[in-house]
Formats: C-alpha cells, sequence, structure tokens
C-alpha cells in the first residue's frame, strides 16, 4: 500500500526549507516530485515526497545541478547525499545578509565562480521577490555605490557585472517565459556605459516571465529602435546614471523617435530625466517597476 499524501505545499516548503516556488518550478520544470492533487486541484505530498526533497535540496546546496539530479531513483540520491562531507562540509548559509555577505567577499576576491555558485544556490532556494530584494540587488548597489566612492576597484566593477550577466541568463533558463506576447528591451542610451541598473531591470524581468531581450550599455537611439521593432517589445526599460541632464534629455528625445508609439518606455537610475513633452515615464524605484511588470 502506498504512502498517505497528506502534506500541502506551504507545510512541504516548511519541512524542506524550500519556497513554495521553488517546489513548483522543480515540479514543473524538472519532475523532481509528482505529487498527488486534491479535488479542487491542491497539491499533496507523502512523507517519501518530503525525504526525497530534503535530499535534493541538500544535494543542490552542496552543488549539484537540479536538472543532473532531479529524475535519479531514491536509493541513488541517497547514496549520493550519504557520501557528501559531513562536518567538515561548509554549511549554505540560509540568512540572507550572510549570503550577499559571501557574494561581496568573492567579489572583493575576485573569486568569479564562487559569487556565481552562491548566487545560483541563492536563486533556487528563494522567492523571485525576495531574492531580488534581499540578495542580489543590494548587491549590485553596494558595488557601484562602493566602485564611485574609490573603494572598489575598476575590475571589482567590471567582475560583478559579469556575474550579474551570467546569472541573468540562468534566471532566463530557469523561470519561463509566461506569455510570448510580453517582450521587453532592456539597454543603456549611448554613452552611458554604468549596466548594473539595466542588469536589475532586465532580471527582475525575467523573473516575473517576460522575454527579455538585454543588449547592454551605450547604444545608439536607432540601434535600441531596431531592436524593439524587430522583436515587436511592448517595453523598453532604459538604466540611466552618470549622463547629465541635458545629455540624458537629448539621448531619450531621439529613442522616442526611434521606437514606436505603442511602445511604453520606462527609465530608471539616478541620472533619468525625461523630456517634459515626452511619453517616457522614470521610474527610479524597483518596488514600482515591479508592479509595472507584474500588470
Amino acid at each position: 500500500m502506498g504512502q498517505e499524501a497528506k502534506y500541502r505545499v506551504g507545510m512541504v516548503s516548511k519541512l524542506t526549507g524550500l519556497s513554495t516556488h521553488t517546489l513548483r518550478m522543480w515540479e514543473k520544470r524538472y519532475s523532481a516530485v509528482v505529487p498527488e492533487r486534491t479535488d479542487a486541484g491542491g497539491r499533496l505530498y507523502t512523507d517519501a515526497d518530503v525525504n526525497r526533497l530534503r535530499i535534493l535540496h541538500r544535494l543542490v546546496q552542496s552543488g549539484h545541478s537540479i536538472g543532473g539530479i532531479a529524475t535519479l531513483p531514491d536509493p541513488e540520491l541517497r547514496q549520493m547525499a550519504a557520501a557528501l562531507p559531513g562536518a567538515t562540509a561548509e554549511p549554505v548559509p540560509q540568512h540572507l545578509p550572510a549570503i550577499r555577505a559571501r557574494v561581496m567577499n568573492a567579489i572583493e576576491e575576485l573569486r568569479i565562480e564562487d559569487a556565481e555558485q552562491i548566487l545560483s544556490r541563492a536563486a533556487l532556494s528563494t522567492e523571485p521577490t525576495e531574492f531580488f530584494t534581499e540578495v542580489l540587488a543590494p548587491i549590485l548597489i553596494e558595488v557601484g555605490e562602493r566602485w564611485e566612492k574609490g573603494e572598489l576597484r575598476i575590475a571589482h566593477e567590471h567582475a560583478c557585472s559579469s556575474v550579474a550577466r551570467g546569472l541573468l541568463f540562468a534566471l532566463m533558463r530557469l523561470y519561463p517565459v509566461q506569455d510570448a506576447r510580453r517582450r521587453a528591451v532592456v539597454a543603456t542610451p549611448a554613452r552611458e556605459n554604468h549596466e548594473l541598473g539595466a542588469l536589475m531591470a532586465a532580471m527582475l524581468a525575467a523573473m516575473h516571465g517576460w522575454s527579455v531581450l538585454y543588449l547592454g550599455p551605450d547604444l545608439p537611439a536607432e540601434e535600441i529602435g531596431y531592436a524593439v521593432t524587430s522583436t515587436q517589445a511592448e517595453l523598453l526599460l532604459l538604466s540611466i546614471t552618470n549622463l547629465k541632464p541635458s545629455e540624458c534629455e537629448r539621448q531619450i528625445t531621439a529613442i522616442e523617435s526611434a521606437v514606436p508609439e505603442r511602445v511604453a518606455i520606462f527609465a530608471g537610475g539616478r541620472a533619468a530625466k525625461a523630456p517634459a513633452q515626452g511619453r517616457t515615464v522614470v521610474q527610479k524605484d524597483l518596488s514600482l517597476l515591479e508592479a509595472v511588470l507584474t500588470r
């Protein structure tokens, strides 16, 4: 006789340490477990499901890819878990400030692979909004601010951008597009070389199910217009950090002329300034941008 399915997804989240988002993603994308369903469509898990998820969680924390182990049989998973280092293993901190500190330390020491691994694990075990607002965005903001103050070198800022770009493309695979018609283009205007804000906007859009085309920094208006038109995007996100007000307005005016009227344009960053008669909306608060992305 099979085990009784008795745990709902919220309880399983508490028992395993996995967020409900991660549980659903592991089921839908990787078939890690196949829970039963109530008449109303809710998920019900057995003790065996919970134990399997606990082992998978531990293996992912130790560095395994969920895609590579999700469908392995239970005996093999238990054998892999038993082979993990015990007391000598470095624990993966669940406290989000501790995760941020570990990533910052890795960036300061230019240990890029370590930073990427820590962030990737955190993305798999944290709700998307929480991961972005409590882990990723503070790191990118801190690196940008410390670079401008001279506390970090250009090499650190470029290394952080490299990590963020890699994570962006990983997130775009991790969070499937919910509606192919929801396309967003993300870039910085010409003469704007600071891309951390654009990376944050692109990642936030990807995590909310948008199909994102990330173009990077320093793009002429005609190229931005070409990309938006060619992809039939409905949203253009611009990040502007270092341009002078007059140059910012000039660049945005050129972009508005190059982009179809149907496209919504949002600009963020401390130097973002839209022309008085233009259609670009300045949105400097990430929480407000998130509200736009979830509409």
